[in-house]
């Protein structure tokens, strides 16, 4: 009998997993900041000059054997971005996405290492994303001076913070030598609130989500002070269905 019952709910579980796995897949589960999320340039809103410099970078010397410092509020696109500047040099695969304050010197030293081998997709390069740069340790800082100095033609790094001018590191670091080894990219801030409007209220009505006019989304991308995951997560609560 006690055989019986876990074989029993070892099926069940594996049934409810394959379950779970199918639902993910599928997408009915996802969120719409990651359904929506921009995988081309032209799907990118609001961030016109930014995408600009970038498009100059890979029509001139490619934007492999670079590092990219992408600065700009919450939710305005960063993360994506950076993973659009990825997906021109290496496959998925072979795009490594990490927390820049966990990074250790160690740990940096092995990236290091795998930076001198290709990618095996399609793109033969590799990339790696550190978000929330500005917790950079200064032990590696200092090794990224050296790293960066003679990055790899097939490799490209983007580092994404949402703090902004020289004054980035804690105990006073100095944050010139780093960013004078990177592509400096601020995402901007002003004269966002009508692309984002706009592209909130199409998606809105693609999950039938949509109730109001354009000046109700204008006024819920200020009031989520442009954070545009934020808006997205307000119209997948229902808020901008009708009353």
């Amino acid at each position: 009998m006690l055989a019986s019952w876990i074989l029993s709910t070892a099926r069940a579980r594996r049934i409810k997993r394959a379950k779970i796995t199918l639902i993910v897949i599928k997408g009915d589960f996802m969120r719409l900041f990651e359904k929506y999320r921009p995988t081309t340039w032209p799907e990118v809103v609001g961030q016109d000059k930014a995408i600009k410099t970038i498009e100059r970078f890979r029509d001139g010397a490619g934007l492999a054997g670079r590092a990219f410092w992408i600065s700009g509020k919450s939710g305005q696109g960063k993360t994506t971005i950076g993973k659009l500047i990825c997906a021109e040099v290496a496959d998925p695969f072979y795009t490594d996405e990490l927390d820049a304050g966990e990074l250790t010197c160690s740990r940096l030293s092995e990236i290091e290492r795998v930076m001198h081998l290709y990618g095996a997709g399609s793109k033969t390069g590799r990339a790696w994303i550190f978000n929330e740069a500005h917790g950079l340790r200064k032990a590696v800082i200092r090794q990224f001076l050296v790293l960066l100095e003679h990055l790899p033609r097939h490799i490209v790094v983007v580092f994404t913070t949402t703090v902004d001018g020289m004054e980035l590191f804690e105990e006073g670091i100095d944050a010139g030598p780093l960013l004078s080894r990177c592509e400096c990219i601020s995402l901007s801030q002003r004269d966002v609130a009508q692309a984002f409007a706009k592209r909130a209220q199409e998606i809105a009505k693609a999950e039938n989500l949509d109730g109001q006019p354009i000046a109700a989304y204008l006024r819920l991308v200020n009031d989520c002070g442009g954070n545009f995951r934020a808006v997205l997560q307000k119209i997948e609560s229902g808020k901008m269905l009708k009353a």
